[in-house]
Order: structure tokens, then C-alpha cells, then sequence
């Protein structure tokens, strides 16, 4: 690493303020990423409030038994960030993906939303369709802006080799998540980039990790995965970063049974975005956590 640059200064004035829904993913054995979050944007002038009384987002589930349930769990948990006034923070990509499709079906269904609000107003909720949703990775490129994300680097991450992962509820469908091509989206090569590191494109970058195809057969998720992870070893990266706790979970995770099959067997470090920042802007490995990762993060940082 070189040494520290000078240090940005900051006031209030310049905080930007997120009504927070953690999702279950950062909960329970995984809360170490709220803390990890908390720390990296406080870094960048973002602070979190946590939306009172929030319930699971049903992660897709639920809808299959009742879209219109479905839709009012959802739109209780973003009027709940409207009676805040403040735009809705989700860093899960399953629960961004979701929100983000029950907004967009009542802004589409004048009709529907009326019959949201009809079930709402048992508990004195309305929601009026008017709250900005958004993700981590997002916050990060766009909100914070990468010219402050780079005033905030001291020790730039030069010479590392990464691989970008986005994740499948990240990017699609593109009509939905509205920021970037689900094609070919550049936001966390962006940021990636201004942390100091070389991004390597790679054959399995926008594929499917498959942490949810786990749940109804197990053997192909860890085909899935370890394909995603052989086709950034081609790459002789030295580690991938991903902005989806879920994928980190199962990338970093499930990877020793993923690749136990493999013709020749390799550990991969995988770095959720928020890990890689914080080491960017000056946190050490302890502060981020990383003896909590299931495959050593032996590269030098």
C-alpha cells in the first residue's frame, strides 16, 4: 500500500441520511455486516435510520401465495420510510429486487395500490408511492459520488487483480433497479476502480451464483457457484467483490464444497463491497472483519 493521503474533512451539513431496511440477511450470524456498514459510511458521510416495525419482504415467496399480500407487506415497509421523509436503503439485493418490483407494479396500477392502501388502513398506513429506493452499491456510486469516494481513499488498492460480481437481483430486470444496463453495468467497476484496483472482465461475471436454486436442489447451486468462481480464476485474479450479501454468503461461503470436484482445487478470497472500501479508507482487516470469512483473505491489502 503507499501512504495515507490527507484525510477530507467533513460537517453535518454534507451527511446523507437513508431510512434503513436490514432485511433478514443482516441479522442473527450475519449482524457483523450492519456494523461493517455503519463503519464504511461513516466514512462517506451516510447515515442510517432504521424504518420502525419493518417486516421480512417475503423474498419472493410470499407473492407465490399472494401477490397482493406480497404488495402490502412491501408497501408498509416503504411508507414507513416515507413518514421519515428520507429515501429507502436496503443493501440486500433479494429484498432490493422486490421492493423495488412492488413499487413499480403499484406506480403502474392506480387500482391495485387502492387496494393496498384498503388493507393499510387497519393500522393507519398509507403509502403513497412516492419514497426512492436504493442499494449499497448504488449509494456508493451515485449518491456519495465517486469523486468523494476518492477523496476518502488513503491507502488505494494498487496492484490488486479484482473480480466484479453484481449479482442476479442487483441488476435485473433493468426496468425495475432503473440505474444501469443489466447487460453490461459498470457502477462497481467504477467504484472498484477508484479504490485503486484493476478490475478483470471474466467469462461467468454475469451469471448466477445460485444461492436461491439451493433451497430445491443443492447439487446444482454449487455447480452454479463454482462456475462463477472457476471462470474468475482464468482471470489469475487475486480476489473477487461482490455488492450482494447473498452472493458473498455463498461465494465465500459454499465455495470449498463448490470446487471440491474440481480438476485443480483453488481458494478464491471473496470481499463484500462495504470490506473493501472500509480497507481503502484506512480500516484494518479486524475492523472489517475479515477472520469471519470461510476462505482465508491472504492477499495482501
Amino acid at each position: 500500500m503507499t501512504e495515507p493521503a490527507t484525510k477530507a474533512t467533513s460537517t453535518q451539513a454534507d451527511r446523507k441520511h437513508y431510512a434503513f431496511y436490514s432485511g433478514c440477511c443482516f441479522q442473527g450470524a450475519d449482524a457483523r455486516f450492519f456494523d461493517i456498514l455503519q463503519q464504511v459510511f461513516d466514512k462517506v458521510d451516510v447515515s442510517l435510520d432504521l424504518i420502525p416495525d419493518a417486516v421480512c419482504c417475503g423474498a419472493g415467496v410470499i407473492e407465490e401465495r399472494s401477490e397482493l399480500a406480497s404488495f402490502a407487506i412491501n408497501a408498509r415497509n416503504m411508507a414507513g420510510a416515507e413518514r421519515m421523509g428520507l429515501p429507502f436503503f436496503t443493501p440486500c439485493s433479494t429484498c432490493f429486487n422486490v421492493i423495488s418490483n412492488c413499487k413499480k407494479r403499484l406506480a403502474e396500477d392506480a387500482r391495485l395500490q387502492d387496494q393496498v392502501n384498503e388493507i393499510l388502513a387497519e393500522e393507519g398506513v398509507e403509502y403513497r408511492g412516492e419514497v426512492e429506493l436504493t442499494h449499497t452499491l448504488y449509494i456508493l456510486a451515485h449518491d456519495v459520488g465517486l469523486t468523494k469516494l476518492a477523496e476518502r481513499v488513503t491507502h488505494p488498492l494498487h496492484g490488486l487483480r479484482v473480480a466484479s460480481f453484481y449479482g442476479c437481483h442487483t441488476r435485473n430486470p433493468a426496468d425495475i433497479q432503473g440505474y444501469e444496463s443489466s447487460h453490461n453495468p459498470t457502477s462497481l467497476e467504477d467504484v472498484l476502480q477508484v479504490l485503486g484496483a484493476e478490475c478483470l472482465d471474466y467469462d461467468t461475471r454475469n451469471g448466477c451464483c445460485g444461492y436461491h436454486a439451493a433451497w430445491p436442489n443443492a447439487e446444482l447451486s454449487k455447480t452454479m457457484t463454482g462456475s462463477i468462481l472457476q471462470g474468475a480464476k482464468k482471470q489469475d485474479v487475486d480476489l473477487m467483490v461482490t455488492s450482494c450479501p447473498l452472493c458473498f454468503k455463498n461465494l465465500d461461503g459454499v465455495q470449498p464444497k463448490a470446487l471440491a470436484a474440481a480438476d485443480k482445487p483453488f481458494q478464491l478470497p471473496v470481499l463484500y463491497l462495504p470490506e473493501l472500501v472500509g480497507l481503502a479508507c484506512g480500516m484494518s482487516p479486524a475492523d472489517m472483519k475479515l477472520d469471519f470469512h470461510v476462505v482465508p483473505v491472504n492477499v495482501r491489502l
